[in-house]
């Protein structure tokens, strides 16, 4: 018996399934990044140019479109993080909730800006955030000093809604309030109990 590809001689076997393993089995290509990148990229870019294209020929405003439109967006440049940090899970999730917020907060400006975005959902996002970090942390067996930066990162966006309050944004205090207080808990007791880990990951990140 010879290889019907590189006609090298084959054993003889008696069993058909030693028979079929005796020749090489080809993999089929897998698709690629880049390819799923491209075609996620046509897909919004052919969605956003029918948006335009109804917009402009339309004699009536359609505002939902925007909205839309931001949402198409958000999606591309969540499909991008998830390709482009694809090994490291947190970063894609940190990412995400950042698009996430911008959205939340353009769409609420679009239809009115009556605030429910900056006085509802973005705390809530960030409350979100520290959780499924946590979560995700766990299920993933991470050391505290491998992703307290995450946290550390969400507690800075988390104070930075001071400046919707001192701007006169946010009308309901208490989702903002909490969600500040909740992160402040979290650095108190890391400075307090795992100061060790943060500065061991301080040296890791800047080589101290």
């Amino acid at each position: 018996m010879c290889c019907p590809m590189c006609q090298g001689s084959l054993k003889e076997v008696e069993s058909a399934e030693e028979v079929t393993a005796s020749f090489p089995t080809l993999k089929k290509k897998k698709m690629s990044h880049i390819t799923i990148m491209k075609m996620t990229t046509f897909i919004c870019a052919v969605l956003e140019i029918i948006f335009i294209t109804i917009r402009i020929i339309s004699d009536k405003p359609l505002p939902f479109l925007g909205p839309l439109g931001l949402g198409i967006l958000g999606a591309w440049i969540a499909v991008l993080a998830t390709i482009y940090l694809r090994n490291n899970i947190l970063k894609v999730i940190t990412w995400e909730a950042i698009v996430l917020i911008f959205a939340e907060i353009y769409i609420d400006k679009v239809t009115g800006f009556y605030g429910w975005s900056i006085d509802f959902f973005v705390p809530l996002t960030l409350m979100l955030l520290g959780v499924i970090t946590f979560i995700i942390a766990l299920a993933t067996k991470l050391r505290l000093d491998e992703y307290i930066f995450y946290l550390l990162f969400d507690l800075i966006m988390a104070v930075m809604q001071i400046i919707f309050v001192t701007k006169g944004y946010t009308k309901n205090l208490w989702p903002t309030g909490i969600s500040i207080m909740l992160y402040m808990i979290l650095l108190a007791g890391v400075l307090i109990f795992r100061f060790r880990d943060l500065k061991k990951a301080s040296e890791k990140m800047f080589n101290m």
